[in-house]
């Protein structure tokens, strides 16, 4: 009986692992992304939306979800979506990214709008 009710305990913890969100750390906070044409800030919503302003001053809004193990974000049907691995960070964290056109870009989350 104790080796079922630990194998319960078990199952049911990993099920609440599997759900867990991985952008739980970008709400409420910015990815800063620099690229040879400047940085972005780019703000992330529990929503499935989010928003940026580009190195220009411009703004644009999108909506995003996880498809499998990626996020694929998209600003409109002229546009293709931006896919990245879903991974949880924290702030301070930086990690490499690469454009739909190929672009190498520096992600960095930081706290706060």
């Amino acid at each position: 009986m104790r080796l079922l009710i630990g194998l319960m305990v078990a199952m049911f913890a990993m099920t609440g692992a599997a759900f867990a969100d991985p952008f739980a750390n970008f709400y409420g906070n910015t990815v800063s992304i620099e690229n040879p044409a400047g940085t972005r800030s780019v703000h992330i919503n529990d929503d499935g939306s989010y928003s940026q302003v580009l190195p220009d001053g411009t703004s644009a809004d999108g909506t995003w979800a996880i498809d499998g193990s990626n996020a694929c974000f998209a600003t409109g049907a002229d546009t293709p979506p931006y896919c990245v691995e879903a991974v949880s960070r924290n702030i301070g964290d930086t990690w490499d990214l690469t454009a739909p056109d190929g672009t190498a870009e520096t992600a960095t989350l930081v706290a706060g709008r």
